[in-house]
């Protein structure tokens, strides 16, 4: 016999939990707006945001976000607006989180999207209890670039009809953070560990390459391509901060026998913080 049928109020309480939990992942969910080039665009995205409780709102280099037809669009959301944080850069809006979702219309090799918006739902979920999560999405005509694809753990679609599969941005936003929010009301929301965030991540993927390129694996016109497959591996994996220092370790352990052994000069990388040589 269910106990919850029998006592209402354990229902409750434990719907409450629930609740609180959901509503909990929506606040650590952010909204990233890559170049946005209409300011009524990102009033509607707020608006949107506001409907299904995602509050936080980071802008790339966009238009002015609040200019009158922005406050229009945005409504009873015009907070959303004012508190949204304005960044140069995607590598910036995206530092501190653990889990990046880039949205795509157009599907290739570099654009392979193994998830839709619905599907992908549950997990963002269960990863924003601890993680922060952002959800990316790119220019109005052009989308997002290969290069800021290649930021995002994964990349999802939003199915549309295939001959006329473009979305308006706030329709974009609306239609994933509704997926979001509907999880929240139909399925428990459990707790994943906490990940290592994108910045983390970014300098293992810098000293990797260097190192790959050194010993020739990473060689021909399209050196690039195989960083694309060891990002998505580590991504569907979840690597925490240790499991970074562990990479970390073992790359600068293979700098240091190429520079030893072989009489070269060790390694170039792009700047990285100092690590313990053990986590």
């Amino acid at each position: 016999m269910d106990t919850r049928q029998s006592n209402p109020g354990l229902a409750m309480a434990v719907d409450e939990v629930v609740l609180r939990g959901a509503l909990t992942a929506l606040d650590h969910i952010r909204v990233v707006l890559v170049e946005p080039q209409h300011s009524g665009n990102i009033g509607a995205v707020a608006r949107a945001m506001k409907n299904m409780a995602i509050s936080r709102l980071i802008l790339v280099n966009p238009a002015d976000h609040l200019a009158m037809e922005a406050r229009m669009m945005a409504m009873h959301a015009f907070d959303i607006l004012q508190h949204a944080q304005v960044v140069e850069t995607l590598s910036q809006a995206v530092a501190d989180t653990g889990y990046v979702v880039g949205t795509t219309r157009r599907l290739g090799k570099s654009r392979q999207a193994q998830h839709s918006s619905r599907s992908i739902a549950p997990l963002l979920l269960e990863l924003a209890t601890t993680n922060p999560v952002a959800l990316v999405f790119g220019r109005e005509d052009s989308g997002l670039s290969n290069d800021e694809l290649a930021q995002c753990h994964e990349l999802i679609n939003i199915p549309a009809h295939p001959t006329f599969g473009s979305l308006n941005l706030a329709q974009a936003v609306l239609l994933v953070c509704y997926e979001l929010y509907v999880t929240t009301a139909t399925q428990p929301v459990s707790t994943l560990p906490t990940l290592a965030t994108a910045a983390e991540l970014e300098r293992l993927y810098t000293r990797m390459r260097a190192v790959l390129r050194h010993i020739g694996f990473l060689h021909g016109s399209h050196p690039d391509r195989m960083m694309g497959y060891f990002r998505r591996f580590f991504a569907r994996y979840g690597l925490k901060s240790r499991d970074v220092k562990i990479f970390l370790g073992v790359f600068r352990q293979v700098e240091w026998y190429i520079s030893r052994h072989h009489d070269e000069k060790p390694v170039k990388h792009g700047p990285e913080r100092s690590e313990a040589s053990h986590p």
